[in-house]
């Protein structure tokens, strides 16, 4: 024990029965008591929290200190029942906007977005009373700017990139201008390094990689220092990693393949010192590996990849050892392995891609055996068998079973959550999968069927969703695959339908002067033109004039000007 602690020991001991003996200053000293225990005995640190909000019910801040230790333990429901409390009791306008927040990262962690943004409105209507009071409150500012980013997270996970970027903006506009008037304390610093990361990581998937990586620099620079400042507390150091990886993730994507190494390795290293202070910080230090393994085989150093996955598989495996039967770490590891399996597969060691697939599949069909698991091991299992499907045919060997058993166990992973879109997802793109390698086996009638289920299945999921492009595209695809199958059969006419609808749709994704709607459609009518039929000369002028866009472009691929040649002896 060092010394810090045994002094802090006795003092937080007294300090926890005065404050069991009662009196007028009971309830300070078993906050107090609390503070000191927070670190050493979380636990402890709740009992007293607890006796605090007993001996002071009306006050807002036990309350809240007893919220935010119960979710830092995992007890989401006490913190919801204490946030709650100061939400509707308090006549503290400054407590209640904390709590609101607080109910809105709760909900959030648990997936009720609806309920979260609702939580983060009622933060800033909170804090509109206070601008009332004061325009140039800074600390309404605070409070109001931070609910106002996680709104604008909120509606980025949506897909609403344009309020997701201006919320973002305004939010760290606020905080910069509270920063102004009161100087920027430590709070003000991390929310501001907050907002720098989150405006910065829109702006990073907008292809604006230059003022991204700006942002990111900001955002480190302000969490260095609240890690040399703060010392005992790791989420600085956490958030400071992330900020270095997504420092890489724009390096690459802006050409600087040298400062996106330098920069991954500095996110690895915060996380390896991480990991050695706090085994709990395992799980994200094998995270870490995975990102690096993806960054170095973008950069074209597989064997760095290889070595990087297998350190993120080492401490996967370490996770699961404990307790085979817990889920978390089990999924986390199958994720891992078909990671590793895919970074193989990339590099040609097909040897290594398939041992850690198969070692992937054994464990996913463990838990997925289970019939009252959930769909999503099937759906893992399904991945797997995938994974080995395609290293199959890396490999010339004949995939038809791996496929086959993909887009079973997607099927059984449908049927467990019919309400679950994903599952449906997941099986039509099997299906289609499964019907490619039946076609390239000259097994036109079960590609067909195939081909044909998968058209069905995403046919009723654009339907539930006809503005959903991504949606529309697979549907397209599926229609195309169905045509080729029946016109391996002898089916013309079935052929020419499936391609008009496609073209159909084609027509509906893209604008007129898309270089890759040119493409797709091209494609679609150099089918049609082959097929014959009344419109067929038509469509082949259409496709050569496609074609010819294309050509004049500079993007004219072999297989296309094979086609644009094959439509001129038309």
């Amino acid at each position: 024990m060092s010394e810090n602690s045994k002094s802090i020991g006795p003092d937080a001991e007294a300090l926890w029965r005065a404050a069991q003996a009662g009196g007028p200053g009971a309830a300070l000293a078993a906050r107090r008591a609390a503070a000191l225990w927070e670190r050493s005995s979380p636990a402890r640190a709740a009992e007293a929290m607890a006796l605090a909000v007993q001996l002071s019910p009306l006050e807002p801040s036990p309350r809240l200190g007893l919220a935010r230790l119960a979710a830092e333990a995992g007890d989401l429901a006490t913190a919801k029942t204490q946030a709650a409390k100061v939400l509707t009791e308090s006549t503290d306008a400054t407590a209640k906007s904390r709590a609101a927040f607080m109910l809105g990262d709760l909900e959030r962690s648990e997936g009720a977005l609806d309920a979260a943004r609702t939580y983060y409105a009622q933060t800033m209507k909170l804090q509109d009373g206070a601008f009332a009071a004061d325009i140039s409150d800074p600390h309404a500012a605070r409070w109001y700017a931070r609910a106002r980013g996680r709104i604008a997270e909120l509606d980025a996970s949506a897909g609403h990139f344009a309020p997701a970027k201006s919320g973002a903006e305004s939010s760290l506009a606020l905080l910069r201008a509270a920063a102004a008037q009161i100087s920027e304390t430590p709070e003000l610093a991390a929310d501001i390094a907050d907002a720098e990361l989150r405006l910065g990581a829109l702006e990073l998937d907008a292809n604006q990689p230059a003022s991204a990586r700006r942002r990111f620099k900001e955002a480190i620079g302000r969490y260095e220092a609240l890690s040399v400042t703060e010392t005992e507390e790791p989420h600085w150091r956490a958030v400071l990693s992330d900020a270095w990886a997504l420092a890489a993730e724009a390096d690459y994507a802006r050409g600087a393949a040298d400062a996106a190494r330098d920069a991954m390795d500095k996110a690895l290293q915060v996380r390896i010192r991480l990991a050695a202070r706090d085994p709990a910080e395992t799980w994200a230090l094998a995270g870490t590996w995975r990102i690096r393994a993806a960054l170095r085989a973008a950069l074209g150093d597989n064997t760095a990849a290889a070595e990087s996955m297998q350190q993120a598989r080492a401490l996967a495996e370490r996770l699961c050892a404990p307790n085979r039967a817990d889920e978390a770490p089990a999924r986390f590891c199958v994720h891992t392995l078909l990671d590793q399996a895919d970074h193989a597969l990339r590099a040609s060691e097909l040897a290594v891609a398939r041992e850690a697939a198969n070692e992937a599949r054994a464990r996913a069909e463990r838990f997925a055996s289970d019939k009252n698991s959930n769909a999503a091991w099937l759906a893992d299992a399904s991945a797997c068998w995938d994974r080995l499907g395609e290293i199959s045919r890396a490999g010339g060997v004949d995939a038809q079973d791996s496929f086959a058993r993909a887009v079973e166990f997607r099927r059984m992973a449908r049927d467990r959550a019919p309400d679950d879109a994903r599952h449906a997802r997941g099986l039509a793109a099997a299906l289609v999968k499964y019907g490619d390698v039946a076609l390239e086996a000259k097994q036109t009638a079960t590609a067909r069927a195939a081909f044909g289920e998968s058209a069905m299945i995403r046919l009723k999921l654009m339907e539930a969703s006809p503005e959903d492009r991504i949606s529309v595209h697979a549907l397209a695809v599926a229609l195309e695959r169905l045509g080729l199958a029946a016109q391996a059969m002898g089916d013309v006419g079935a052929a020419r339908d499936a391609w008009e609808d496609e073209l159909s749709l084609a027509f509906r994704l893209f604008q007129d002067d898309d270089i890759e709607g040119m493409r797709f459609c091209a494609i679609v009518e150099s089918h049609l033109a082959q097929a014959g039929g009344p419109g067929a000369e038509a469509h082949r002028k259409a496709a050569l004039e496609r074609f010819d866009v294309l050509a004049r472009a500079g993007v004219l691929t072999e297989r296309e000007a094979a086609v644009r040649k094959k439509l001129w002896g038309g």
